[in-house]
């Protein structure tokens, strides 16, 4: 008798543990559901649109990393692509959510709130929210996403057309349009869906992977990667780069050359896969 209740109270401890142990990640774990109209609503206010030119034209639409959308990141970001050509459509899931940006707190980092499996929805609503800006050619559309960005998109793709995690199922043709997807370091570990069960989409992918990256693991993109129906599916490391080696930040690890060198090979896989749609210059010539 005394061994069991012995085994009893062992069992209590362990359960009670557990559950503090979760306790933390519960907003998470089990997101408030939404409906496709609430998610699209939700972002109407969190969309910033960055034209190129005044014409119709291939448009890019960027998906920041756990951190939040800061204007160093959207200042980077549009002095890279938008001279090329490519309209920005920026997607702040923090601001959409109420999420303030600090300088010492990263709950989404921390995996406290908002996985990516649940982001996923504001890439469809983002996409659905494109009507309002009648300069985007919605046959002409990339994504881009970095680090807790590229999960969202690659759970997106792999969730299209079946219930997601907190939201609806969103139609399986949500995705139409999107011609390629761009991402640097991205999280492709538990509890990503992709990881889970890879991507059934055929659309083109281009990946950066960090190979001394210790925010995000390289070796779980390369085995995730493999169920990818994606094709081309290009995956390019860079030996010794830490995560954001592309550009400015708090972790103070770009690397410049690696940077220029990622950027050449994200315009010329843009300028394929977006090839069928004339790229329209931002300079006031192409208004005559």
């Amino acid at each position: 008798m005394k061994g069991l209740r012995w085994l009893v109270a062992v069992v209590l401890v362990a359960v009670t543990a557990s559950l503090v142990g979760f306790w933390p990640y519960r907003a998470a774990l089990f997101p408030t559901p939404s409906q496709q109209a609430q998610s699209v609503e939700r972002l109407k206010e969190a969309l910033t649109f960055v034209p190129a030119s005044d014409h119709v034209g291939p448009t890019v639409l960027v998906f920041h990393g756990c951190s939040g959308q800061t204007a160093q990141y959207v200042e980077h970001v549009t002095n890279w692509l938008q001279p090329k050509g490519y309209h920005l459509v920026f997607v702040d899931s923090l601001k959409a959510r109420g999420i303030p940006l600090s300088n010492k707190e990263y709950p989404v980092c921390d995996g406290k709130v908002l996985w990516g499996s649940e982001r996923a929805q504001d890439v469809f609503a983002a996409l659905a929210l494109l009507d309002n800006y009648p300069l985007v050619d919605q046959q002409a559309l990339a994504l881009l996403g970095y680090s807790h960005g590229g999960w969202t998109i690659y759970d997106a793709l792999s969730q299209v057309g079946h219930e997601g995690h907190g939201y609806t199922a969103p139609a399986a043709e949500a995705l139409a349009g999107v011609q390629g997807v761009i991402t640097y370091y991205p999280f492709c570990g538990f509890p990503a869906q992709h990881a889970q069960s890879g991507i059934a989409l055929d659309i083109p992918v281009l990946m950066f992977l960090a190979s001394a990256d210790t925010v995000v693991s390289p070796q779980e993109c390369l085995s995730a990667a493999a169920n990818f129906a994606s094709q081309p599916l290009d995956i390019r490391q860079f030996a010794g780069a830490q995560h954001v080696f592309d550009q400015p930040s708090g972790l103070n690890s770009e690397v410049p050359a690696f940077a220029r060198a990622a950027e050449a090979q994200a315009e010329a896989f843009l300028a394929q896969h977006l090839s069928q749609h004339e790229l329209l210059s931002a300079t006031p010539t192409d208004k005559e």
